[in-house]
């Protein structure tokens, strides 16, 4: 959701993907361009709109969904695979010549490798602050709820950040 808002405030058309349909309005409003409903065909999807492919692609859920991420990119694009949420952390009998589509670049975000500048983690703080980024907020447990915070994360119903208060 945040990587939605940032883009949106460069100026980029952002397209969104989810398997839950239910997630559309909060992707619309949250700055998605296009919302794209993961079904299969995905590519096929983007290709409708950008029939180039995109620029960039920003792999969340992980190893699973990162061959079609890629698919997407037009010659040139880069994906970067940033998240995990699928849990699963290999690809089985990963050929990176068959894998990853020729003149498309892939590479990883890990920010316990990478640093900000504190100007730029100040130019979020700012940018928080005038509203122009909102931190979205799906829910608010208590501490003595962890267990009904984690079921309501396990079903995916959330379209923001969980909050537990102790």
């Amino acid at each position: 959701m945040l990587a939605i808002q940032i883009a949106k405030n460069l100026g980029l058309t952002v397209l969104a993907t989810t398997r839950n349909a239910r997630k559309e309005r909060a992707l619309l409003d949250n700055g998605a361009t296009h919302v794209l409903i993961d079904e299969g065909q995905l590519t096929e999807k983007v290709r409708a709109i950008l029939p180039d492919g995109v620029d960039k692609v920003l792999e969340l859920v992980g190893t699973s969904t990162l061959n079609d991420s890629l698919s997407c990119l037009k010659p040139g694009g880069t994906g970067c695979m940033s998240g995990m949420l699928s849990e699963i952390w290999t690809i089985p009998d990963f050929a990176p010549m068959e894998f990853i589509p020729a003149t498309v670049r892939l590479t990883v975000y890990d920010s316990g490798q990478i640093s900000s500048p504190t100007a730029v983690f100040q130019e979020f703080i700012r940018a928080v602050e005038a509203g122009q980024v909102k931190l979205g907020v799906s829910q608010v447990f208590r501490l003595d709820q962890i267990v009904e915070a984690h079921h309501f994360m396990e079903q995916n119903q959330g379209a923001g950040k969980l909050v537990v208060l102790t």
